[in-house]
Order: C-alpha cells, then structure tokens, then sequence
C-alpha cells in the first residue's frame, strides 16, 4: 500500500489518480495526526509524504513510523517546496527519507521511484501490523482498541465503532483543538459542510458512555466555538496542590 500525505486535497486526489492509474493501492491523509494514527494500525510499505503539513512537517511523520516499526521504516518519499533550503532537505534524508524531490513534482521520475520501491522484497521487520498499545487511556478510563471496551476501576461498557472513532482521534490531539474538518473526516470518513448536529449528538452518546462507568467527560473536553474539540490532559479547573508559602 501507498500512503500519500498532503494537506492539498488536489495534490492528494492528483497522486491517488496516478497510483490507480497504474494499479497501486494507495490511501491518502491530510495531516500529521491522521496519517499517524492509522499508522498505529497497520505501516505501508511506500510513503509519499509533502514536507510541510497543515499541523506539521515530514519530520514528525517520518520520526512516528521509525518509533512504530522499531527503527526501521518503509520506503519514504519527501516532496518539498523549491525555495525550501538545502539544511531543510538534508534533514529529511538523515531521519530516514529515500527520495526527495523538490517542485515542481516530475511525474516520470516519481513513478520510477514508487515502481522501484513497491517491487523491493516485503520485509517482515518493516513492513508489517504497528506494535501499537493495546488500549488508551482517555479522561481516567482505559479503550481497549481491539473490543472498544472502556473500563474503570472495575466497571465496564462497550463503545460503539463511532463513539470509539471519536474517542480515538481526541485522544491523538490531545492538548490541541481537533478541528471539525479533521473530526468529520476521521470519524464520518466525510467533509464538513458546517452542520455540527452529528458530531454533537455523538458526543453526547460517548459521554453517556463514559458516564456508565462513572466519568463526566464533559469535564475534560472543551468545545471551541466554531472550531472544533480540545481533550485537556488534566479536566480545566481542577485545583492544584498550593504551595506553601515561607512563613516570615
């Protein structure tokens, strides 16, 4: 498989037409945070990845892909801007990319490069399921990632495949507001038009969920206005321990 990373939805549907073209599987992300995620899945064998991202750059995607795969990595192709200097692009090279090839994109030579890349023997220790945690743990509770079950302190309640979908994607943002064009895409697998009624109904759900298990999850999410959800590490007001003061 080919996972192609861009934050240009007509670069992203410009390589998907290419790779069909020539009978390649590929899948495509919009950014640092989705394309890890389903790294955490399963490692493709071929990476085209754009250097600069919309929450980030190919220095983090490439560094979470030797972090799952122990090391090793696929096959890694960077894309970068033409007036993106020369200490940026050695980067790219010493954290593990095969090719880089700045703009504009010569078509002949990227295609030589992924053809060459997919017929390279499939190497088990790279090319295989990520060794992933088996569970995450969100707002005080434990997601097993296999069964969506969510537990605490002995008591227990499945997910759905959705409220577990949401589940993860806040947990990957963590600390950060998740955008609703980002929330949209990763849960419904569709583009936001600006209705937020489903993804409020869902988050409804998944906090009834979690207060089956005796949780308040509107405690650690924070709801942006007209921007999306934030997953605070710690619930938003929760009192400190004070420091105590030198008695003069």
């Amino acid at each position: 498989m080919i996972a192609i990373v861009s934050s240009t939805r007509s670069e992203r549907l410009a390589f998907a037409m290419l790779c069909e073209s020539h009978g390649w599987i590929a899948t495509d992300f919009d950014s640092v945070r989705s394309a890890t995620r389903e790294f955490h899945r399963a490692v493709p064998r071929v990476v085209l990845v754009r250097h600069k991202l919309s929450d980030g750059y190919a220095d983090e995607v490439i560094l979470q892909l030797r972090t799952l795969t122990g090391g090793e990595t696929p096959k890694i192709i960077v894309l970068i801007d033409a007036a993106v200097s020369h200490a940026a692009e050695a980067r790219q090279i010493t954290l593990g990319a095969d090719y880089v090839q700045r703009d504009p994109v010569r078509t002949e030579i990227l295609t030589a490069y992924l053809s060459k890349f997919l017929l390279i023997p499939q190497v088990s220790r790279t090319i295989r399921k990520a060794q992933t945690p088996r569970s995450i743990c969100v707002a005080g509770a434990e997601l097993s990632l296999s069964d969506r079950v969510l537990q605490r302190r002995g008591k227990a309640t499945r997910l759905t495949p959705k409220e577990a979908e949401l589940t993860e994607s806040l947990f990957h943002a963590r600390g950060a507001v998740i955008r609703y064009e980002s929330l949209y895409d990763e849960v419904f697998r569709r583009k936001f038009t600006g209705d937020t009624s489903n993804m409020r109904v869902l988050l409804g759900k998944l906090a009834a969920s979690f207060g089956r298990i005796g949780l308040n999850l509107r405690r650690w999410i924070e709801v942006v206005p007209k921007a999306g959800y934030r997953l605070h590490n710690a619930p938003p007001g929760k009192p400190g321990r004070k420091s105590k003061g030198r008695r003069k």
